[in-house]
C-alpha cells in the first residue's frame, strides 16, 4: 500500500501499528491506562504529603538534618564519619532545603517527592509489558506500606527506589533495542542509584548479566564498566563508613535468619504495624496468590517477562544474603535491599493482570492494595506503632525547666531532641551539677507484638532529690526528680538508675 511522505512522518513519531493503536483526532489524547496511572500517583501523592508531618523525627532523619544543616563543606566533610551512604542524596536534599527550609517537613518534602515520583515510573516499567501490568504496579507502589514509610523519611531510600526503578525501565528498554542510546541511559541511571546507596550494585549485577547474555558482552561493555568505575571510585568511602562500627553494628545483633524473615514482612506490609503477623501472612497468601497466576495464567510474553523479573530479584537479594551468611559483608537489612522490591512488585502485577483469569487476578490485586492501605491508616492512628516520639518528649520538657537541667536518656538521644530543643549538649561529662534531673524512656517496639509501654523509673530518688511527679504516655515516659538546692551527681549512678548502661545524660545551658 502506497502512503504519502506526511504518512511516513507520522509513523515514524507514533511507532509501528503493533504499538500504538492508530490516531485520529479523537484518540489523540491520554490513553485510558494513561489517565488512570495519573490518578494513581495523584492518590500517591495526598497519600504521602498530606500526612507528611504526622509523625516524629527519629534518630537516623535526626542524623540526616545534623549533617545537612552544617553546610555544604562541612556535610561532606562529616559524612564518611557520620553516614554510611553515598554523598547525592545529601547533595540533593542540601539544595531542595534551600528552598524549602530545614525544618522537618523541608527534609521530608524531598522524599515525598521521590516516593511519589516512583509510581508514574512503576507504571512504565509494568506498561513494557503491557498496560495492566503498568496499572498494577503502580498501584503497589502507591499503596505499599514500605514504599509509603520510606517515602516520609528524611533518608537516601525513597531515592534509592526511585533511581532503582528508572534503571530498571531503562534496563527493559535496552533489553528490547539495544542501541547505544539506551544502554547509556541504564548505565547513567545505575550510576545514579549507586551514588544514592551502595546496595544498587546488587540490582545492577543481575541486569547486567541477564543484558550481557542477551545482547553479548563486547556491546554492553562500555556502559558497564562506567558503573565499575563509580563503583570502584567509591569504594574508599565505603571502607572508610564500614569501619566505623556504631553505623552497622545495631545489624548483626540481630540474627541473619530474623533479618530475613523481618525483610519478606518489610516488603510485604512494612516495617511495623499492629497485627502484623495476620497482616504478613494475609498479604504473602495475597502475593503467592499473584504468582500461581503468573505460572499457570499468563501468555509466552509475560512469562517471559516475569522470569526476568524474578531473576533480578532473587539475585538482588540473594547476593548480599550470601555476603551475610559467609560474613564477607553483614550488613543485610530490610532497609538496605530495599530496592529488590522493585521486581518483586513488578512480578506480582504480572500475576495481577494475568489476562486469563482477569477477575480473580483483580480481586487479590485490590486485596492487597486495601489490606496495605488499613495498614497505613491504623500506623498514622495508633502512636505506637510510629516512629520514637522525640517531638512528644520534647513538648513535655517545655514547662519550665531549671536552667541547668540534666536529662537521662538512651544512647543517641541527644540528636533527635536537639531537632526539638536547640541548644542541647550531647554530654554533661562524669559529674554534673543541676537541680533537676529528668528520665526519659519510649516505648519498644516488638515485632509481632504490641509494643511495650515505655517503663517509669521506679529506683528511689537520688540523694538531694525528691519526685515531682511522672508523664506518660502511648509512646514515652517522663520520671522528674527536683532539689532545692544545686547538687553534684555521678552520671554513673544515673545510668544505674535509668536501667541504660550507656544511656546519655545531656544537660541544657
Amino acid at each position: 500500500m502506497r502512503t504519502t511522505n506526511g504518512q511516513h512522518s507520522a509513523r515514524a513519531v507514533l511507532g509501528p501499528p503493533s504499538t500504538f493503536a492508530v490516531r485520529t483526532p479523537a484518540t489523540i489524547g491520554l490513553s485510558g491506562a494513561a489517565r488512570a496511572a495519573i490518578a494513581i500517583t495523584a492518590l500517591a501523592a495526598l497519600l504521602r504529603f498530606a500526612t507528611l508531618d504526622v509523625q516524629s523525627i527519629w534518630l537516623d532523619e535526626s542524623s540526616t538534618m545534623v549533617l545537612v544543616r552544617r553546610g555544604f563543606s562541612g556535610m561532606l566533610s562529616h559524612l564518611s564519619s557520620s553516614e554510611s551512604a553515598p554523598p547525592l542524596y545529601y547533595i540533593m536534599v542540601w539544595a531542595w532545603t534551600k528552598v524549602f527550609g530545614v525544618g522537618a517537613l523541608g527534609f521530608r518534602s524531598f522524599s515525598a517527592l521521590a516516593g511519589t515520583l516512583t509510581v508514574p515510573v512503576m507504571y512504565l516499567a509494568g506498561r513494557r509489558v503491557s498496560p495492566r501490568v503498568g496499572l498494577w504496579a503502580a498501584a503497589l507502589t502507591a499503596c505499599n506500606p514500605a514504599m509509603y514509610y520510606y517515602s516520609q523519611e528524611a533518608r537516601c531510600y525513597a531515592l534509592l527506589i526511585l533511581f532503582s526503578a528508572v534503571a530498571f525501565v531503562l534496563w527493559l528498554r535496552a533489553l528490547e533495542n539495544a542501541d547505544a542510546r539506551s544502554l547509556a541511559l541504564w548505565a547513567g541511571a545505575s550510576i545514579l542509584a549507586l551514588l544514592t546507596h551502595y546496595f544498587a550494585v546488587f540490582l545492577f549485577i543481575p541486569e547486567a548479566i541477564v543484558i550481557a547474555r542477551r545482547v553479548g558482552l563486547r556491546r554492553v561493555l562500555l556502559p558497564i564498566g562506567a558503573v565499575v568505575v563509580v563503583g570502584l571510585a567509591l569504594l574508599p568511602l565505603a571502607v572508610s563508613q564500614h569501619g566505623n562500627g556504631k553505623k552497622s553494628e545495631w545489624i548483626e545483633e540481630s540474627s541473619l535468619v530474623s533479618r530475613v524473615a523481618e525483610t519478606a514482612k518489610q516488603f510485604l506490609v512494612g516495617l511495623y504495624g499492629p497485627l502484623e503477623i495476620l497482616t504478613a501472612v494475609i498479604a504473602g497468601l495475597l502475593a503467592a496468590g499473584a504468582l500461581v497466576l503468573v505460572l499457570r495464567r499468563t501468555e509466552a510474553r509475560e512469562r517471559a517477562a516475569a522470569r526476568d523479573f524474578a531473576i533480578v530479584g532473587a539475585v538482588g537479594l540473594g547476593l548480599p544474603l550470601v555476603a551475610a551468611g559467609t560474613h564477607v559483608l553483614d550488613v543485610f537489612d530490610g532497609r538496605n535491599v530495599i530496592a529488590a522490591w522493585i521486581p518483586w512488585a513488578l512480578l506480582l502485577a504480572i500475576g495481577f493482570a494475568a489476562p486469563r483469569a482477569r477477575r480473580l487476578g483483580a480481586s487479590l490485586g485490590i486485596l492487597l492494595c486495601v489490606l496495605s492501605l488499613v495498614v497505613i491508616g491504623a500506623i498514622d492512628a495508633i502512636p505506637g506503632y510510629q516512629r520514637d516520639d522525640w517531638r512528644g518528649v520534647a513538648r513535655a520538657l517545655r514547662t519550665p525547666p531549671s536552667p541547668d537541667r540534666v536529662l537521662v536518656a538512651e544512647r543517641y538521644s541527644s540528636t533527635p531532641l536537639s531537632i526539638y530543643l536547640p541548644g542541647t549538649r550531647t554530654d554533661a561529662g562524669p559529674t554534673a551539677v543541676t537541680h533537676e534531673l529528668d528520665f526519659v524512656t519510649l516505648r519498644e517496639r516488638r515485632t509481632g507484638r504490641s509494643p511495650t509501654p515505655p517503663a517509669v523509673v521506679s529506683a528511689p530518688a537520688p540523694p538531694g532529690f525528691h519526685s515531682a511527679g511522672v508523664v506518660r504516655t502511648e509512646t514515652y515516659a517522663l520520671t522528674r526528680f527536683v532539689s532545692p538546692r544545686a547538687v553534684r551527681v555521678e552520671v554513673a549512678l544515673l545510668r544505674r538508675l535509668s536501667g541504660e548502661p550507656y544511656a546519655e545524660a545531656i544537660q541544657q545551658r
